[in-house]
Formats: C-alpha cells, sequence, structure tokens
C-alpha cells in the first residue's frame, strides 16, 4: 500500500468521524453537521479533497485547502441559533464540537499523504 493510500484513508475515516459528531453544542443540546447552514458546502469540498488525491499536487491541496475553508465556514455558523433551532432559540451560548477538529484533522492528513507522495517519488541517491 503505497503512503498516499494510507493517508488518504485516514483523512476519509476523519471526515466520516467529522460528520457523525457534533459540530456545536448548546447546553445539553448536540448540533449534527446537517443542521448548521451550508453544511453541504463543507461536505462537497471534503468529497472533492478525497476524489483529486490522485491527480496533480497542487490540485489536490487547493482542494484540501478548501475544505478547511468550508468546515471553518460552517463551523461559524452554529452561532446563528435562529437558522438551527428555528423560532425557540436556547438561551445558553454555544460552544463548537469536535466535528470540526476532525474536519480539519482530515484535510491535514490529505496534505500529509501528498507529502507522502512527493517523498516516494524522490529518486533514492546512495
Amino acid at each position: 500500500m503505497t503512503p498516499l493510500a494510507k493517508w488518504t484513508i485516514v483523512s476519509i475515516c476523519l471526515t466520516v468521524l467529522a460528520v457523525l459528531v457534533p459540530w456545536a453544542t448548546y447546553g445539553d443540546i448536540d448540533v449534527e453537521l446537517s443542521r448548521l447552514p451550508l453544511w453541504w458546502a463543507y461536505l462537497g469540498a471534503a468529497v472533492a479533497a478525497h476524489a483529486s488525491a490522485k491527480v496533480a499536487r497542487p490540485v489536490s491541496a487547493g482542494f484540501a485547502v478548501v475544505a478547511v475553508a468550508a468546515a471553518v465556514v460552517v463551523a461559524t455558523g452554529y452561532d446563528e441559533a435562529s437558522h438551527i433551532f428555528g423560532h425557540v432559540v436556547p438561551m445558553v451560548g454555544p460552544r463548537p464540537g469536535p466535528g470540526v477538529v476532525f474536519a480539519v484533522a482530515s484535510a491535514v492528513a490529505q496534505v500529509a499523504g501528498l507529502r507522502a507522495r512527493v517523498r516516494a517519488a524522490r529518486p533514492v541517491t546512495a
């Protein structure tokens, strides 16, 4: 198995974790990714980043950066409680959840795989 394949598997697992765990917490209420505004932007960027693992390194790295930017944009949307809960908004302050951390770690793992691909492609000098 190539280093890129290993890092891509790690990155995909981290993306799955990012989708499954809460992205925000309002007291005892956990908010999943699908309840946040623009959630589809992160999911699309993450899928594009994973799909581009075999293309040119700058393109793949660009998609990883877009995935991180999309995760940050979506993560900042948790503060808009009226978009998440409708008319009744909890009177507690929101906290970011672990989903954002897993999303950023997924993009970092994707870039680490690209770096490993560059190292594997270099000729070994004696």
